[in-house]
């Protein structure tokens, strides 16, 4: 952005700078809840709190993390077809305002998260050095863009179970990792789709890429995560139980899929949970039959409707 552009600039108001820290994306950093979900500790008040400020320092984080991205992007983000409304590329804001901004949130999100638990600072600093790597470098390598998409998923993840002092089993990092590159390679394909042969001057990585590539990556990321979901709650430490969620998740998946054919928005996770009823429907009810299985709702009543019937045999 020149200095005539920037002078350009439409006058500031909160929702602008809101914008510039793209709230929409928040929604996820509410896999930070997941560690005290399986865990049995969202009725929890201390940990429940603790996992609530974690997604704060995450919020604020990442939309840091977002800003800096949108300076360095800006160029490229002008001629793609909705990155252009950004507030950066849309000259609504100013280089100097928007460094303000991201400054200021970024150092709010390790207040927030020394606040919270020490452990959760080193978490986000970890964190905040993937998406430098990312934006710096990684954005332009082929495989490595989307295993750092992923492994930011992961790391939220960790800075929840940080929060809570939740320890995570590998399996449950296993899951989020597999999801997180199912959802990155779901990116990358919507990219392509909605530059066409522009993409790759709009990103050099996405020339590296291809929609029969990205088929084939799918083939073989969606059985691995179904399969993993599988042995894991297979191996519950709430017993096999936690089977029942399996059809959930599976659904979900298969929904996603259908939208990344039909629509053009799974390459933005947040607007197909905003905006796609069967995938919220889905995710509630998968959120209630785990806390069915991991508070034994689910068992007792089983066990009751059990009872009951047994109860209506006729003697012999």
């Amino acid at each position: 952005m020149n200095s005539s552009q920037a002078s350009a600039a439409a006058p500031l108001n909160l929702a602008i700078l809101i914008k510039l820290l793209r709230p929409r994306q928040w929604t996820k950093n509410l896999i930070a809840f997941a560690p005290i979900l399986f865990a049995g500790r969202m009725l929890d008040g201390d940990a429940l709190l603790h996992a609530s400020m974690c997604v704060v320092a995450l919020c604020l984080i990442s939309g840091s993390v977002y800003v800096f991205n949108d300076l360095i992007d800006v160029d490229a983000d002008r001629k793609h077809p909705t990155k252009c409304k950004r507030p950066i590329a849309a000259n609504l804001v100013t280089i100097r305002t928007a460094v303000i901004v991201a400054s200021l949130s970024l150092l709010a999100s390790f207040v927030v998260a020394y606040l919270t638990r020490p452990a959760l600072s080193l978490v986000l600093l970890a964190y905040l050095l993937l998406q430098a790597a990312y934006i710096l470098k990684l954005k332009q390598r082929i495989i490595l863009d989307v295993f750092c998409i992923a492994a930011g998923f992961v790391l939220r993840a960790l800075a929840g179970g940080a929060a809570a002092h939740v320890p995570l089993s590998a399996w449950f990092l296993l899951c989020t990792s597999l999801g997180a590159l199912f959802l990155a390679l779901e990116k990358r394909r919507q990219e392509i789709r909605s530059l066409g042969a522009e993409a790759s001057s709009h990103r050099q990585v996405l020339g590296k890429y291809s929609i029969e590539l990205l088929d084939r990556m799918e083939a073989a990321i969606v059985p691995s995560l179904i399969t993993a979901y599988a042995f894991y709650s297979f191996q519950s430490q709430y017993g096999q139980w936690m089977m029942v969620t399996l059809p959930m998740v599976l659904y979900g998946i298969l929904r996603y899929q259908v939208l990344s054919v039909r629509d053009n928005n799974t390459g933005s996770p947040e607007e197909v949970l905003l905006k796609d009823r069967p995938i919220q429907n889905t995710i509630i009810l998968w959120l209630l039959a785990c806390m069915s299985v991991v508070y034994g709702w689910l068992p007792k009543l089983a066990a009751s409707l059990v009872h009951t019937i047994d109860s209506w045999r006729l003697p012999i």
